[in-house]
């Protein structure tokens, strides 16, 4: 069965049949018997997620795509893992019509060997107060290697890291197709159409915690009686394809190509934002402009630069970008378009610049070198 024949089969199941069966609980994630290829993961992204969906997939071996039904995130470490793992088993992710999927729940949906968003997916950049210290380098370097590897577009990436934490993004149909967001191989997909009196763009909602679309129904609490999706009444044996394994794992080259393009596009955002992860991006010591500097050097030249212009997009030129790697030390070189502004000061500028990286894959892809020229204004 196609995507848009599952979309069709689960708005037209019988109200009556979703109010009879009552699903199997592993925590957030529901279980339907007479859907026995698909797992529903709604409300948020919590602590024993991990645990509940391995028990989920181990007692129904039978399930192949998980429906990410109107779940606003939560615990970014979280996220990630249950992201990997979706990954790791080949696993389909869907955001069906009229929910919505946010913040840590992106993760998950981006792992999705086959993935379609017919609802609305969106993104931000990390706020995650539950880690500190050594768990937030984990966090801000998992995303640097991960989210590359499940095939997300640096164009994505680059909405995701310039979307202050306190809003959210969510993608326009126009761009869930311009960027590639849905990957659904050889099967049919619904087609996404705007909806009527939508913009062609996508569009930031403030604050992050309104992340449910006003169309998009929640669950009600666990308490009580609990009405299932709507399902179909013969339940497909997977509404995707035939459940495959992972993609084979990428080169260091391009792991390398995907992380530098990240760490540029990260400057995007706020001062305090780009900051962040500027602190996580640099080794202890680093050749910076053809000079040894220590990584406290460095940290204050990038943060007088954002405060003399705080106002920066940056957007990498995916077709220059090109890297070598030995031993998982890894030179990556490209061109960046700049806009920077301090309307303070009512100056601006323009231009186009190369940047030179060597990464080090064994140290959390931390910079070891740096080196960029203007080349055009």
């Amino acid at each position: 069965m196609s995507l848009g024949g599952m979309s069709i089969a689960l708005a037209q199941a019988p109200a009556q049949q979703q109010a009879a069966e009552q699903p199997e609980r592993y925590g957030p994630f529901l279980f339907f018997p007479s859907a026995p290829s698909l797992l529903m993961y709604h409300s948020a992204v919590g602590a024993n997620d991990m645990l509940n969906l391995k028990k989920a997939l181990r007692e129904h071996p039978t399930i192949s795509t998980v429906i990410l039904q109107n779940n606003g995130g939560g615990l970014v470490h979280i996220g990630l893992v249950v992201a990997e793992e979706i990954y790791e088993r080949g696993l389909n992710t869907y955001i069906p019509k009229d929910s919505y999927c946010a913040s840590a729940c992106s993760f998950v949906f981006f792992a999705g060997r086959q993935r379609v968003a017919d609802g609305r997916l969106g993104v931000h950049q990390i706020s995650a107060p539950e880690l500190t210290g050594e768990q937030a380098q984990f966090g801000v370097s998992d995303i640097v290697a991960t989210l590359p590897k499940y095939g997300v577009s640096a164009d994505v990436l680059g909405i995701m890291f310039s979307t202050p934490s306190k809003e959210m993004y969510f993608f326009s149909p126009q761009e869930i197709a311009k960027y590639g967001i849905n990957r659904a191989g050889n099967v049919q997909t619904a087609r996404n159409e705007p909806q009527q009196g939508g913009m062609g763009g996508g569009q930031r909602q403030a604050p992050a915690a309104a992340t449910a679309p006003s169309q998009a129904q929640a669950l009600p609490p666990q308490g009580g009686a609990q009405p299932a999706p709507a399902a179909p009444a013969a339940a497909p044996a997977n509404p995707y394809m035939k459940k495959e394994t992972a993609p084979a794992a990428i080169s260091d080259e391009q792991k390398a190509i995907n992380a530098a393009a990240l760490m540029i596009q990260a400057g995007s955002g706020s001062n305090e934002e780009a900051m962040n992860f500027t602190r996580e991006f640099y080794a202890d010591n680093v050749d910076y402009f053809k000079k040894k500097r220590p990584k406290s050097e460095i940290l204050a030249d990038k943060e007088a630069y954002f405060a003399r212009w705080p106002i920066r997009r940056f957007v990498v030129d995916q077709s220059t970008l090109k890297s070598q790697c030995k031993d998982q030390m890894c030179m990556v070189v490209g061109i960046y378009d700049y806009k920077v502004s301090s309307p303070e000061r009512g100056k601006t500028a323009t231009g186009t610049s190369n940047f030179t990286y060597v990464l080090d894959l064994r140290n959390r892809y931390r910079i070891v070198m740096e080196d960029s020229e203007v080349i055009s204004r």
